[in-house]
């Protein structure tokens, strides 16, 4: 099983990041809150799923990260969504026991509790998932970090893009 060493990460602005773990070591330095939150996108063939790690530490600014992953297209959506739920728990995981006991980590779940959205099936599955592990969750509307940063970076750098 890859780790989260193991992925190619880059920030936002599509950038490399060459030594992921010192990167990630030097900025998680004195930080008092992690989100982590992921996104997928789906074409004719393939749904690709981008994870994002946005540190913030106040006064000093933020840092965001992404990595990307590629699977045969999954036409249920139960199973796209849990997945995002899942590579977003992985990643929590990895990255907590690296946390001062200070920081905070919490995880943004891309599905609408209104019933009028069909991801509304899902929220008590996907939360339970997260809670489960131990992890703080936000689900729509105030899951910024799977709503609005994953969602750009699988909008703009994922699809046919860098």
């Amino acid at each position: 099983m890859e780790t989260m060493f193991g992925k190619v990460w880059k920030t936002v602005e599509g950038k490399k990041v060459e030594n992921f773990q010192a990167e990630l070591a030097s900025a998680i330095q004195g930080v008092q809150t992690i989100f982590i939150g992921t996104d997928s996108q789906q074409d004719a063939m393939k749904t690709q799923y981008v994870t994002v790690i946005v540190i913030h530490n106040p006064g000093h600014g933020g840092r965001a990260f992404y990595t990307k992953e590629t699977v045969p297209k999954i036409k249920s959506r139960r199973e796209r969504l849990v997945k995002e739920a899942w590579l977003s728990v992985a990643v929590a995981m990895e990255l907590s026991p690296l946390l001062s006991e200070e920081a905070s980590l919490e995880i943004h779940l891309d599905a609408n509790p209104n019933t009028k959205f069909e991801s509304s099936k899902y929220v008590k599955e996907m939360v339970s998932m997260v809670v489960s592990q131990g992890f703080a969750y936000k689900i729509k509307p105030e899951a910024w970090a799977a709503m609005h940063v994953a969602d750009h970076v699988v909008k703009t750098r994922v699809i046919g893009r860098a």
